[in-house]
């Protein structure tokens, strides 16, 4: 039960200890990670309980009361409630590391809903185990005991899948009730920072565990009082193990809470990059992305000469659907205040998806997307407005417009690769880099980025211009081959 969470927090060990790092885990990626660590721990844990009731009376017990007789409730009640406890206990154990490790590097709360969310399932998983166990008095009940946490899970998978909301609100409380019954939580939604897990929802989920303990010492009980020659006896024991859980889950899941809650109204922590007029905003618990924005952005600005973008109104990145209303009568989700130092930094403002892709975050859904749209605001070459439109039809550059369009075609995603690069990442080549052949577009598409960067600081006044020949282009890259 501990070694599956904890594999997956050696897997997380040491994820986000760079800045630079492209997959520093988020307050909200740990959520999702949680999530999914009680999974196999809950096939697990009912399991141990299906063991410990056929052990009961073995001191290699780790759940047997130290007495065999005694009233009922009593006889039956404590193993249950020991082996739901250790269950519980060793989920959150395993998930210990990966929590303080990630959120040394994430500047985040911790996350006690999901934790708790988490927690809840194998302690329920152990009360079914163990009355599962004690109703068939062998060792085959580790088939069922296996078999019926695992179909659990799978259905959860199966219909809980992701449901995002559509349009540009996000509503203050959403997710499926049926989140709050099965294992498995809706983990598509919510994975960003400003969202958590309703309060409420964790509240009801640790009702139904409550709910689970009684009806599995019940079912221990009825084992006990009404075992006899047949089968006609595990009828009773059966239904109120299976039918009780199951009718309170199913109230819940018809009317039960939402499982998400969007954060109040925040004043975002925004950064600027000095020479240009670009600054990034985050929510408070996402520091982790706010870094490694501002690393990109920092690798993106110096592609631009100083003075080169003077006269641009700037562009502001706003990280995550955290920045989303919760109404149509917000622009944003922020306060006062927050709107303010937003207004204050002027600009252009474009909203780019961290986590869960959403209508207003799609368009942004790549660091292509994003320099691009830098490009098109921060780089004005009127002149090869046309030749960018015949990019693909162009099949020689012939003149400084053609030029000048083949160049820009190329220079969002040289932007891109130049970022990676700096962080340590090797890139994948230039694409979309039009259809023109010939000596100066050979120059262009065969330069390292390197190359291309520092090409194109040093002309991109003629290139807005579309004053670089082809013949420029050759004098200028050919000395380089």
């Amino acid at each position: 039960m501990m070694a599956y969470p904890a594999a997956l927090s050696v897997r997380n060990y040491g994820v986000g200890q760079s800045d630079a790092s492209p997959w520093a885990l988020t307050d909200a990626a740990l959520q999702f990670d949680l999530t999914l660590m009680h999974l196999v721990t809950d096939v697990i844990a009912c399991m141990f309980g299906a063991w410990s009731a056929w052990k009961a009376c073995s001191p290699r017990s780790m759940v047997a009361p130290p007495w065999i007789g005694g009233p009922s409730v009593r006889r039956y009640g404590v193993p249950v409630l020991k082996g739901a406890a250790l269950s519980s206990l060793a989920y959150a154990a395993g998930c210990l590391p990966a929590i303080v490790q990630t959120l040394r590097f994430t500047g985040g709360s911790v996350p006690v809903g999901a934790l708790l969310m988490g927690m809840a399932v194998p302690a329920a998983m152990f009360a079914l185990g163990y009355a599962l166990g004690a109703i068939m008095g062998s060792r085959w009940s580790l088939v069922p005991a296996t078999l019926l946490p695992a179909a659990l899970c799978w259905g959860s998978l199966v219909l809980l899948m992701p449901r995002i909301p559509k349009g540009d609100v996000f509503p203050q409380a959403w997710g499926s009730p049926l989140a709050v019954v099965m294992p498995m939580m809706d983990t598509g939604i919510g994975a960003e920072p400003g969202l958590s897990i309703n309060l409420s929802a964790v509240t009801v989920r640790w009702i139904l565990v409550a709910v689970v303990l009684a009806a599995s010492t019940a079912a221990c009980m009825l084992t006990a009082h009404q075992w006899q020659p047949g089968l006609s006896w595990i009828v009773a024991p059966l239904a109120v193990l299976l039918l009780v859980p199951t009718a309170a889950g199913g109230l819940v899941a018809m009317s039960g809470p939402a499982e998400w809650r969007r954060s109040a109204p925040f004043t975002p922590v925004c950064k600027s990059i000095d020479g240009v007029p670009l600054s990034v905003c985050s929510h408070p618990d996402d520091g982790a992305h706010l870094r490694r924005y501002m690393r990109y952005m920092r690798s993106v600005a110096s592609w631009f000469p100083k003075d080169s973008v003077e006269g641009s109104s700037g562009l502001v990145l706003l990280l995550g659907n955290a920045f989303t209303p919760t109404s149509h009568d917000q622009v944003w989700n922020l306060t006062g205040r927050g709107l303010a130092e937003l207004e204050h930094l002027g600009g252009k403002k474009i909203q780019i998806m961290t986590d869960t892709v959403t209508e207003r975050t799609g368009r942004y859904s790549d660091l292509a997307d994003v320099t691009q749209a830098i490009v098109k605001e921060f780089v004005h070459a009127d002149c090869a407005a046309t030749a960018l439109k015949n990019v693909y039809k162009q099949r020689t550059l012939d003149d400084g417009a053609s030029v000048s369009a083949f160049v820009l075609e190329q220079l969002p995603q040289r932007m891109r690769e130049t970022v990676y690069e700096s962080m340590g990442s090797r890139g994948s080549g230039a694409s979309g880099m039009g259809s023109a052949r010939g000596p100066a577009a050979d120059l262009l598409n065969d330069a390292t980025n390197e190359e291309f960067h520092a090409y194109v600081r040093r002309n991109l006044s003629g290139l807005e211009r579309c004053a670089i020949t082809p013949s420029d282009v050759i004098n200028d890259l050919g000395k380089n081959h």
